[in-house]
């Protein structure tokens, strides 16, 4: 053989002996990646069966809301979340009767509401020891609700209860009464949310339930039919902050408020409470609140008054919602003023937003707050204004403030009285620098003042000659038809009836 055949033999040998290898590195790297594809599919089939073929599963939430769920997730379906690790599940709108055990998973809010939850197993939550939130309301809750539903992990070494927990809604449930160790489990819990439970009253039993809650500054007990507020019962939460009475059958504020030391909001709207007085034992105001800012009394149907002194306790109030009261006449000039310390002068809360709308006001007196223009929210329309010489200072100055805040706001005040002026608006009046006479306390109305007097001038003026004109005719006897002949009638009439008798004259 020729050395050029061998040549080329041996380009093709190796030529062929290359390709060989290539194809044996390739199918290496498929054996090699072909494990780990296999891993993912499995991995995801896994994400699709139990708990995540019902549910959204993503970005760490678990979406079961109205997925008409009747049974809840067993112990083992919830353990094969572990690889989701999910920090938010909401099984939220469905028809859930009973909760069991749940695995050990970082859940930090779990929304149970509006299902029909009936029966809360022992221990369910003990291993959800970094939830925050957890919501159960709506659902079909009652008195006989254990302690035990909320208890932690148990271990030779140490009880660990639920610590992390901070906010529990149990809102629109049957309870009449709590379980007085129901929240022993819960040390930290500082929102708790009652609202919609016919209580009716806070019995022993549920005093002592909320009042294990050392840390509690959020407590709402809105729509809970409750007629008073028992003493003690707002002692031990100190830290209370938001305290909502709203819609109950209060006839009175509280006095059992004082005892909340740091309480900044409350809320006592649609209470039908009808006078508040410092002067009258049965009508009192409110007590000493050092840190509210912000008090809500609106929609309270029977709400007439508020007299001196009433509000005067509300020392570092900012926000005063007072509207939609359908009675309230009268807020006293010195509602919100009290006694300095040497007792000498008035001191005011600085009021920063002021609504007055909507009620039965027809005035607001000047008094009332010691600076309108440091007001940053203002509304006070939809009032009977009456204007008269005690509203003057509205025309002059309020519209002026209300303007600065929202233009055109002003054409709301409109006047109601005296009639005539009703219909006008205070901006008006303040754009034509009108100045307004005064109305008494009866209710009379100096813009007649003319008519009236200009009238009775007229009737004297006339009645004087028509009186001596009939007395003139009358003695004439012009009304003799009448049977009155004047005087010199009357006379003859007499002789003509003496005695004949010589001796009369």
């Amino acid at each position: 053989m020729k050395p050029t055949k061998l040549r080329k033999m041996d380009r093709h040998t190796s030529c062929l002996f290359l390709a060989l290898l290539l194809i044996g590195a390739s199918c290496q790297d498929d054996s090699t990646t072909a494990p780990d594809d296999t891993t993912a599919k499995d991995n995801a089939v896994a994400k699709e069966t139990g708990i995540c073929r019902v549910c959204v599963c993503k970005d760490g939430k678990v979406n079961c809301k109205d997925q008409k769920l009747g049974t809840f997730f067993k112990l083992e379906q919830w353990a094969e979340l572990t690889d989701i690790n999910p920090t938010i599940v909401d099984l939220s709108d469905n028809v859930i009767t009973n909760i069991t055990i749940m695995a050990d998973l970082p859940i930090e809010e779990l929304n149970l509401s509006n299902n029909k939850i009936e029966n809360i197993e022992n221990a369910s939550f003990r291993d959800l020891q970094e939830m925050r939130v957890l919501d159960l309301s709506y659902n079909r809750l009652t008195s006989k609700l254990s302690p035990h539903a909320f208890e932690g992990k148990f271990s030779a070494e140490e009880y660990e209860p639920l610590s992390s927990m901070r906010t529990l809604n149990l809102a629109y449930n049957q309870f009449h009464s709590l379980n007085q160790d129901l929240f022993e489990h819960l040390p930290e819990l500082t929102s708790l949310d009652l609202t919609g439970n016919p209580l009716t009253t806070i019995d022993h039993v549920t005093l002592i339930a909320i009042s294990s809650l050392p840390m509690l500054k959020d407590l709402r007990l809105r729509s809970c039919q409750l007629t008073e507020i028992p003493d003690k019962f707002l002692h031990t939460p100190r830290y209370l902050e938001y305290l909502d009475l709203s819609d109950n059958k209060l006839t009175m504020v509280p006095q059992e408020l004082e005892e909340t030391k740091n309480l900044v909001y409350l809320n006592l709207n649609q209470n039908p409470i009808v006078e508040l007085d410092m002067d009258k034992e049965e009508a009192l105001g409110f007590p000493m609140l050092r840190k509210l800012q912000e008090l809500h009394m609106c929609n309270m149907p029977e709400l007439r008054r508020i007299g001196t002194g009433a509000l005067a306790g509300l020392k570092t109030l900012s926000k005063l919602h007072i509207s939609f009261n359908p009675k309230l006449a009268e807020i006293a000039p010195k509602a919100l003023a009290r006694p300095d310390d040497q007792g000498e002068n008035y001191v005011w809360p600085l009021v920063k937003e002021l609504y007055l709308q909507s009620n039965n006001l027809t005035e607001v007196d000047r008094r009332f707050l010691s600076r309108w223009e440091m007001v940053e929210k203002l509304d006070v329309s939809d009032n009977p204004w009456l204007c008269d010489c005690s509203t003057q200072w509205m025309v002059d100055d309020l519209v002026t403030y209300v303007e600065r805040r929202a233009t055109n706001e002003s054409e709301k005040l409109v006047c109601q009285e005296p009639i005539e002026m009703r219909g006008l608006t205070m901006k008006q009046l303040h754009d034509k620098k009108s100045h307004m006479r005064c109305v008494d306390k009866y209710g009379n109305r100096p813009e007649r003042d003319g008519a009236i007097l200009l009238g009775t001038l007229i009737g004297v003026l006339l009645a004087v000659p028509i009186m001596l004109s009939l007395m003139l005719l009358w003695r004439r006897g012009y009304f003799g038809w009448l049977g009155f002949r004047g005087p010199v009638n009357v006379s003859r009439a007499f002789y003509k009836r003496a005695p004949a008798d010589d001796n009369y004259i």
